[in-house]
């Protein structure tokens, strides 16, 4: 075990980390963050959406026609988020 300890920095040192693996890990971890914020952005909304509409039903409508434009505004800048991190992977 001893032996493993002493051997691993010098195989760390070996190893070279170029832009592109950098490129490359900020846009998987970008994308990742964008994905979970949206989906929780999404999520929030909808239920405070339906905590809404069960306060006051003869609101529902007008309540479900925002919760749905805001759904899109959120799902359109995770669109232009996703891109910009596939530019980072690819160029």
């Amino acid at each position: 075990m001893l032996e493993l300890m002493s051997i691993a920095p010098m195989m760390l040192a070996e190893i070279i980390v170029d832009d592109k693996a950098f490129g490359l890990l900020g846009g998987l971890l970008g994308t990742g963050l964008i994905v979970m914020g949206s989906a929780r952005g999404i999520g929030q909304l909808a239920g405070s959406a339906v905590e809404a509409i069960a306060r006051q039903p003869e609101a529902g409508n007008r309540i479900f026609t925002t919760m749905i434009i805001a759904a899109a505004l959120i799902e359109g800048v995770t669109l232009f988020a996703l891109i910009i991190c596939l530019l980072a992977v690819l160029g």
